[in-house]
């Protein structure tokens, strides 16, 4: 804003404007955009993208105090440069700054950052396109095209339905992004006599009410927006503290074993389709507890978990079945391929563990149970049975081992 400003000093004096003038008109323009930058700073980082419920309107309050601040600055101005009423000047002001607040803020503030060349943002876009969202922007198309050809006072409600239509199904970027269009194409089409709405734009008042009329309105679609998008992210939260365990990230036995059942139904009907259940055991996790704490043990599993799922085609195809065992489905998977998977976990694994030895306490490791199947069962349970005995095996064998519950086809 500092270079903008800077910038706008400079073309004004190019341009023959006074120096008292310039420089006047450009501290209104700053006081503004400092008081709300003050006031903005001070708000939560959620607040200042719009992710909660009442962020809009702290957007609105602050944008009124800045506002509020050019206002003043226009009350001085107005009589002293234009020969006007200095209330006049400070509603003028205070409108023109308050539009602009609330119809570019929205969209600087929830601007997203893309980690990818905008050519491929664009396609990704382009590609994801389908009536169900598009119709509302083309309802807005239409609303506008309406308010055109019907014009008049009510012109200013012919959108709002669209609108709100538009902020239930895009995010707060995009709702951001179609209400500035939307904002800025009725204050210019007003202007131009695109649109008739029935009154003398020229007059102070109608320019006042339309400049407000055009930011209230604004307001509605993007608060919509913030509240779903609020609202989707609690619905998201509770879906993890219901499906995932809160220690490992992983899926917990009941949600595992949902997904396994889903995975199993949609390979019905495919002949020799492969499927492995690994069910994987830490050992010595009950001494690491006894000795060292479970604090201790719990860092233990977080690094099994994360060494499995790092691992995985399909992060979500792994569960904590119990204390320290962890099931994996791998659908596609032979008995060559889910042997080196199951080796990969032991030999990783070991070398993370490795520490905890040289701290004078038991190394943890893993044992694997294989369980492989060539025609999807109509359950999983008996599955997770075979994988549990050859998991047995393993560990008697001493541990840090892996073995399959029957003999195996590659």
């Amino acid at each position: 804003s500092y270079a903008a400003d800077t910038a706008g000093v400079n073309i004004d004096l190019a341009t023959g404007a006074a120096l008292p003038k310039t420089l006047l008109l450009t501290f209104g323009n700053l006081a503004g955009v400092v008081v709300g930058y003050l006031l903005y700073m001070r708000l939560e980082v959620h607040d200042r993208c719009l992710k909660r419920p009442f962020s809009v309107l702290y957007l609105a309050l602050i944008a009124a105090a800045a506002s509020a601040a050019s206002g003043c600055v226009g009350f001085v101005a107005n009589p002293v440069l234009f020969d006007g009423g200095a209330m006049e000047g400070w509603l003028f002001w205070f409108t023109t700054e308050f539009v602009n607040f609330i119809i570019i803020l929205p969209v600087v503030l929830t601007f997203p950052v893309f980690r990818k060349p905008l050519v491929e943002v664009g396609r990704d876009i382009l590609g994801g396109l389908s009536l169900a969202n598009t119709a509302p922007v083309l309802a807005l198309i239409v609303s506008c095209a309406a308010s055109w050809w019907i014009g008049g006072p009510g012109v200013f409600a012919f959108p709002v339905p669209a609108l709100l239509w538009c902020s239930l199904v895009y995010s707060v970027p995009i709702t951001a992004l179609i209400t500035f269009v939307l904002s800025a194409w009725t204050l210019v089409a007003i202007a131009k006599g695109i649109v008739f709405v029935g009154a003398d734009f020229n007059s102070v008042s109608s320019l006042l009410s339309i400049r407000m009329g055009v930011a209230l309105i604004a307001l509605a679609p993007i608060n919509v927006a913030s509240v779903m998008a609020a609202r989707n992210e609690f619905q998201l939260l509770l879906q993890s503290m219901v499906t995932n365990d809160p220690l490992t990230a992983t899926l917990n036995r009941r949600a595992f074993i949902l997904r396994c059942r889903n995975a199993l139904a949609a390979e019905q009907g495919k002949a020799q389709t492969p499927i492995a259940m690994l069910l994987c055991d830490v050992d010595k996790l009950q001494a690491i507890n006894a000795g060292h704490g479970h604090d201790a043990g719990d860092e233990i599993l977080r690094t099994f978990a994360r060494i499995a799922r790092s691992g995985l085609p399909n992060a979500d195809n792994i569960g904590r079945l119990g204390s320290d065992e962890f099931g994996i489905l791998l659908v596609g998977c032979n008995g060559e391929r889910a042997a080196a998977m199951a080796e990969r976990l032991r030999e990783v694994f070991a070398e993370k563990s490795a520490p905890w030895g040289e701290l004078g306490q038991p190394k943890p490791t893993v044992s694997i149970g294989i369980a492989l199947t060539y025609r999807p069962p109509a359950s999983i349970e008996p599955l997770i049975a075979q994988a549990d005995h050859a998991l047995a095996r393993a560990k008697a064998s001493g541990g840090n081992a892996f073995a399959f519950a029957e003999e195996r086809r590659a």
